[in-house]
């Protein structure tokens, strides 16, 4: 007769992940409004308008088009280098379930990235189970993302990141499974959802390249392989059949418009970042831009681990690299289908790093255009992990291992609920509070409806004029407000002088370094400062009266 304990392990894993997502469906209306969300919104509306249309549906293109029409200023799709396997869902349910506040359409939105990051974890679970048939080292794993602050953050509001990494993992399971057994079903899936991860960000064309180039060194080490060939070029068919249909830019002309997409990859968002305490062109960042991004803003445990696992690995296909011979019969860089999974970590890690370094033209808002890293990051610190069970020399200090792995994983569970709402926004315990403000801090614009709905409520004046020193659209929340207090908002922009209110998000922060269009004369004073561990997200001055 099994016991409780025993029960609640075999289990352990169904219990994690329905925690996990009752404290997400808790805690999802809690997050700001994304300066990003009003474009996706509308983008989801106009490619839903277009399938309507497309497929004859009269009356319910009639419906998007209204509620297109209700969100002015917007003709076309805010950007087609994104696909519609997000925006175009929620702007379905926002139809179908008749969401017409916009408080309630940003709430959903909001929980509909939780889910599908959630979905996410469950395969990231998945894919590490299936290379270390572990189930406590897999939640762990897990555990270790989930509790990395910036992605925790995200994970509520950040529809084009998240949703990106959670298709990079899903396509990552599925590739492990192709490597375990090249069926047709395994092929169809991992087409399926490479393509989906290519048109949420085009990073996503990594799978192809490099299956094809795995497929190539398994054809040198056994002849064999080549009878698979014609599953190879099933895949890539698939592939870009499922990316045309899915991806409804690309119907028309599709090679001449993803030409277009990657020629002009580094043409999107802002010209100027602030960086380290300077203000830089996007174009002229410097080159170690990423690496101290990644090093104060990823937890101390996750980044030393990462190293350790990191390391081993190195070792494992250096050493492999070398004793390589000429022979066809050794140039395999794997001996099992566990050290081929490693191989391919191992490679797409080096190639996304030296092309986030050395060849990404353009960076802004911090770094989470790679926020995908963090998939490596976890992978090789489970890697790290696992090699403490089974290499003798290290056997003996698992335990203290443990001990520490626990201690530091609450530290970050703490800075959760410390930053919250504002996780997005971390920095880990290596920089001083000065050194912190030296960085884009509020780069999404979280704190804006903060911001607005406290003003609202403390001044009761019928005509409320708010300035903004920053580059920051803060008009774009007026309307999550109630309509009495969305009504006593005016915003003057940049005509300072005629503002009751002067707010600044620490993005784009116009400065006497650039301008001083923006300086504040005797005539305001300090308001308000928002502070978060150190951080300041935002502040205010107000006009004395």
């Amino acid at each position: 007769m099994k016991t409780i304990s025993n029960v609640l392990l075999s289990n352990c894993h169904y219990i994690f992940f329905s925690i996990y997502f009752l404290i997400g469906f808790s805690i999802y209306k809690d997050y700001g409004f994304n300066i990003d969300e009003t474009f996706q919104r509308r983008s989801g509306l106009y490619w839903l308008e277009y399938l309507f249309n497309f497929f004859g549906l009269e009356k319910l293109s009639i419906i998007a088009n209204e509620k297109l029409v209700l969100s002015s200023n917007f003709t076309e799709p805010w950007s087609d280098v994104y696909g519609i396997i997000f925006d175009v869902p929620a702007a379905l349910i926002e139809i179908i379930f008749s969401i017409n506040e916009p408080i309630h359409m940003y709430e959903m939105r909001h929980f509909l990235t939780f889910f599908y990051f959630y979905v996410g974890i469950i395969f990231f679970y998945k894919t590490l189970s299936l290379r270390f048939n572990n189930k406590f080292l897999s939640l762990a794993g897990c555990f270790l993302l989930i509790i990395t602050p910036r992605i925790f953050g995200d994970s509520f509001q950040n529809n084009k990141d998240l949703i990106f990494l959670t298709f990079f993992i899903i396509s990552t399971f599925y590739i492990f499974k192709t490597f375990e057994n090249l069926s047709i079903k395994n092929i169809i899936l991992f087409a399926l959802f490479s393509s989906i991860a290519t048109s949420t960000r085009l990073f996503g064309l990594i799978f192809p390249f490099t299956f094809l180039f795995i497929y190539f060194l398994s054809i040198l080490s056994n002849k064999s392989d080549l009878k698979n060939i014609n599953k190879i070029l099933i895949y890539f068919f698939l592939y870009i059949l499922f990316l045309v249909i899915h991806w409804p830019y690309l119907w028309i002309n599709p090679l001449e418009k993803l030409l277009y997409l990657l020629n002009n990859l580094q043409n999107f968002g802002p010209t100027l970042i602030y960086f380290n305490d300077e203000f830089y062109n996007t174009e002229l960042v410097p080159f170690h831009y990423l690496p101290l991004w990644v090093f104060i803003s990823t937890p101390i445990l996750n980044f030393i681990l990462f190293l350790g696992g990191f390391f081993l690995l190195s070792k494992v296909f250096v050493l492999k690299l070398f004793a390589i011979e000429k022979s066809a019969s050794n140039y395999d860089f794997w001996n099992n289908n566990n050290e081929k999974k490693d191989f391919f970590i191992f490679l797409i890690f080096i190639i996304f790093s030296v092309v986030g370094i050395f060849f990404a033209t353009k960076h802004y808002n911090s770094w989470r255009i790679f926020y995908f890293l963090n998939f490596f990051f976890i992978y090789f610190a489970i890697y790290f992990v696992s090699n403490f069970f089974i290499i003798p020399n290290l056997k003996k200090y698992t335990n203290i291992l443990l001990i520490v792995l626990s201690i530091t994983s609450l530290f970050n569970v703490y800075k959760i609920y410390v930053y919250h709402p504002y996780q997005s926004l971390y920095f880990n315990g290596l920089l001083s509070n000065k050194f912190k403000n030296k960085f884009e801090i509020d780069f999404t614009g979280l704190s804006g409806i903060e911001f607005l709905r406290e003003v609202a409520m403390n001044d009761k004046s019928t005509e409320i004029k708010i300035g903004i020193n920053s580059w920051y659209p803060l008009w774009r929340m007026k309307e999550l407000l109630p309509k009495i207090d969305e009504k006593r908002i005016v915003f003057v922009y940049d005509d300072i002088k005629s503002a009751d209110y002067v707010y600044s998000n620490k993005i784009y922060n116009v400065n006497v370094k650039l301008s001083d269009k923006f300086s504040l004369d005797d005539s305001f004073k300090l308001y308000k400062q928002r502070f978060v561990d150190g951080v300041l997200i935002y502040e205010v001055h107000k006009k004395i009266k």
